[in-house]
């Protein structure tokens, strides 16, 4: 099963008993390679394993075309841990 399946799968079931989902926000601190700081830098993906859902940036509409918002440092960001994987969902604004 694909990762983004299994965590919709577990975003589904996270208001019952024994979730093991855990729904964080990080701050983006670098972009190339897009880095996220969790609890004030005492976690930090990598070296933790990193995955970014598609639509995570956002979009804007620039000329009458929707492209995906770039990240940049300061960007609050809502994450899941899947297992020892953090997961970014959004952007939180």
């Amino acid at each position: 099963m694909a990762w983004d399946y299994e965590l919709a799968r577990e975003i589904k079931q996270q208001g019952k008993p024994s979730s093991g989902t855990a729904l964080l926000e990080g701050t983006i601190v670098q972009t190339a390679p897009l880095t996220v700081s969790l609890y004030g830098g005492e976690i930090m993906a990598p070296p933790m394993p990193l995955r970014v859902t598609a639509s995570a940036p956002g979009y804007e509409l620039s000329d009458h075309t929707l492209r995906l918002r770039p990240w940049q440092d300061g960007d609050r960001v809502a994450c899941a841990m899947m297992g020892k994987t953090l997961v970014v969902l959004g952007r939180l604004v």
